[in-house]
């Protein structure tokens, strides 16, 4: 009896182990896959998530599901993914201004985005665009500093000028920031869930400046319906050719200016390698689409397929340098 007994549970757990043996040899990805994106529709990682997530679908087998999860500025989300099962369901769109910036600016928001992520790829750069509502009285950059610093001068008190942003301490905030520094120009920022519902509002009036990557406005700047300014980056925005470069503009502070925000995917710390190289795979097969490189290259996006050790390293390297940015202009950003 017994030994019957015996017999039976060493039959159970073979059972038992051998189902999880086969469990554990399911092919990567057995079931949908999560681009979780921090910001509001309309900003360049929401449209890079849009545009990349039909095509990864295809290459991966898998119904691939884009879910905004706004919030804090992108923490949020950023947030959820980091504590997220590390078995590639549940991927973040990473953003720079929210993946690097945030956490540079404000240390208690709750993630390391070094060590709390295994990068996957970065999938493209872009300028940040400076964009105001045609009404604006500046034709670009350097007129809007000419008009500031007129307002200053006048005696009663400057003319304060708001701008938006995706949200407090991202790129375009932190840019903003650095150009005040630099430029002595007064200007308010307002910050938003994203550069989707800061375009809403410059293109209602609301507010006559925002600074966001490009994709976000590059449509409205090429219909008329926004104002280009200036971008960010040393040399134009081959999809806007006709706004400047800061760099063109006559200021020597800005001379060597040149700020570009990315987008990329990164899956929780500890994900297994085989499928870290599975994803990495499948977004390349993606990248070298022609349908996908035109529509981010319409979209005003670079596509730029980066190793995950060499997204990891920007990262890093991102990370460091704008620390040192907010270190040096005395900023401080908290919540």
């Amino acid at each position: 009896m017994i030994r019957r007994r015996c017999v039976m549970q060493g039959l159970l757990a073979s059972g038992v182990l051998g189902a999880a043996g086969v469990r554990a040899q399911d092919p990567y990805p057995s079931k949908p896959v999560r681009l979780v994106v921090g910001l509001a529709p309309g900003g360049i990682a929401d449209l890079t998530a849009r545009i990349i997530a039909p095509r990864l679908g295809e290459v991966l087998g898998q119904n691939v599901v884009v879910e905004n999860r706004t919030g804090a500025g992108g923490a949020i989300a950023t947030r959820m993914v980091a504590a997220a099962a590390p078995d590639g369901y549940t991927l973040l769109v990473a953003f720079d201004g929210t993946h690097v910036t945030i956490p540079a600016a404000n240390p208690a928001i709750g993630f390391d985005p070094v060590n709390e992520f295994a990068p996957i790829g970065k999938v493209v750069d872009s300028p940040v665009l400076i964009t105001s509502h045609p009404s604006f009285p500046a034709r670009d950059f350097a007129e809007f500093i000419a008009l500031s610093h007129r307002s200053i001068a006048g005696g009663n008190g400057p003319r304060v000028f708001d701008y938006g942003t995706a949200g407090i301490g991202s790129t375009g905030h932190l840019t903003m920031e650095l150009l005040k520094l630099r430029l002595h120009f007064f200007a308010v920022h307002i910050p938003y869930r994203g550069g989707g519902e800061a375009r809403v509002q410059v293109l209602g009036k609301q507010i006559p400046l925002m600074l966001a990557a490009v994709p976000t406005t590059s449509g409205d700047v090429r219909a008329g319906v926004l104002k280009g300014l200036a971008v960010t980056s040393a040399k134009r925005s081959p999809a806007l050719p006709n706004v400047p470069a800061l760099a063109e503009l006559g200021f020597p502070e800005a001379k060597n200016l040149d700020v570009n925000s990315w987008v990329g995917l990164v899956a929780p710390a500890r994900t297994p390698a085989p499928i870290v190289s599975r994803l990495d795979a499948a977004l390349r097969q993606v990248l070298a689409t022609e349908e996908v490189t035109a529509r981010l290259l319409n979209s005003g996006a670079i596509p730029v397929k980066s190793s995950p050790d060499l997204f990891a390293r920007q990262i890093a390297a991102d990370f460091s340098q704008w620390k040192r940015v907010i270190a040096e202009s005395g900023l401080h950003i908290e919540g």
